[in-house]
This record gives structure tokens, C-alpha cells and sequence, in this order.
């Protein structure tokens, strides 16, 4: 299929249909502001790192949702972790199962306090805590026990390879279970430092790894 003919084809699957619907009332039924893209140099970051991030664009709800149901995991014991987390949305969506902890890392101040008010105002919140904390990914401790990464092509690789150095020094000081979600991978090869971690699923857009203790 010509590329072309593939993308209006998409552009009327009743799969995207459904993510647009989704998307439209998220907001709307919560009295949100997840949805607008920001471009980075339209904010206030304090980071030498603001060259190498990507401009905030939600995730999708619909398969987000889907996604992360189907992980097969004891939300409980998981901190769930977005890294360039934005506005927040990926973070309410989180929050709506039993993790332990869902935490967003975001280093454009705008952004970490919008999603700050988000978190306010949701309501369908199953997790024990949801937070946002500005900071830098690259800064970021990571803390114990068992982990969900999440990534939505936040940064280039030179942040992502810093990123997954202290992901590697984390696991090899406490070893545990730790998945990482990435929706839209640009190259396999962007994760291929992680040490121990096998595929465990690819679903639509997202690939899945897990290292496991």
C-alpha cells in the first residue's frame, strides 16, 4: 500500500476514530488541559538539556489504557514512573489502577504545573499517589522496588542514554522486576544499552521489555 493510501486509510480506521473520540472527551468530562502540544522553546526550562527534548504531545487514551491492563503485573507492589511526563495525562491514565506509586518526571516548569492541577481535579484515581516533580530525567533517582518506565519519545538519544545508565545502575544495586513501555520507538538500537532486558511484547505503536530479578 502506497504510504500515502496508508496514512488516510488510518486517518479513517475505526481505531483512530475511537482514539480521537477518546482524546476530545478526556478533557472535556474532567475539566482538563491535557491535550495541546507545547513546543519546548515556548517555556521556561533551567535545563542544559532543553536542546535534546521533544515537544509535549499526549499519549493516546484509548490503547494507553488497553496497554497498560495488560501488563499481567501486581500494580500494588509497581511505582509507575512517565518520564517527560508533560501535562500529565499519561499519569491520571496510570492512576486510574492500583499501582503503588505513579510519578511523572518533567523539566519545563509550565508543564509540570499544569499537570499538578490535572492531578487535582481527577477523580478516577486508584493508585495509592500520583505526583509530578520538576526535575531533570537525567537527575532523577529512581526509587525501590518494582518499576513501569514509561517513555513517549520524550528526548534524543543523548538524554535516553543517561537516562538508561542510571536505569542499569539502579537495577544492579537493588535487582527486581522492571518493565519499560516506549511508544514509538524511533530505533531499536536507542535501547540497546539496557542490561538483562528481553522483549516482552509489541503491541500497535509500543514496545514492552522487562528485566526481571
Amino acid at each position: 500500500m502506497p504510504k500515502s493510501a496508508a496514512i488516510q486509510w488510518w486517518r479513517f480506521s475505526p481505531l483512530h476514530i475511537l482514539e480521537k473520540i477518546a482524546a476530545r472527551s478526556f478533557d472535556r468530562l474532567h475539566g482538563l488541559e491535557t491535550s495541546s502540544f507545547a513546543e519546548l522553546n515556548t517555556l521556561g526550562i533551567a535545563s542544559a538539556n532543553q536542546a535534546h527534548g521533544e515537544r509535549y504531545q499526549p499519549s493516546p487514551v484509548h490503547s494507553l489504557r488497553r496497554l497498560l491492563r495488560r501488563l499481567d503485573i501486581d500494580y500494588a507492589t509497581c511505582t509507575f514512573i512517565d518520564f517527560g511526563s508533560g501535562k500529565g495525562r499519561t499519569l491520571l491514565i496510570a492512576g486510574e489502577l492500583p499501582f503503588r506509586q505513579v510519578t511523572g518526571v518533567e523539566f519545563g516548569a509550565e508543564l509540570h504545573a499544569q499537570a499538578t492541577r490535572n492531578i487535582a481535579r481527577y477523580g478516577r484515581r486508584a493508585a495509592q499517589e500520583v505526583t509530578s516533580v520538576h526535575a531533570d530525567a537525567t537527575q532523577f533517582a529512581l526509587p525501590p522496588g518494582d518499576l513501569v518506565l514509561y517513555f513517549f519519545n520524550p528526548f534524543n538519544r543523548a538524554v535516553l542514554d543517561q537516562v538508561i545508565a542510571n536505569i542499569n545502575a539502579a537495577v544492579q544495586a537493588q535487582p527486581r522486576k522492571v518493565i519499560l513501555v516506549y511508544l514509538y520507538l524511533p530505533q531499536r538500537s536507542w535501547l540497546s544499552e539496557l542490561d538483562s532486558f528481553e522483549l516482552r511484547l509489541q503491541w500497535r505503536n509500543y514496545v514492552v521489555l522487562e528485566h526481571l530479578a
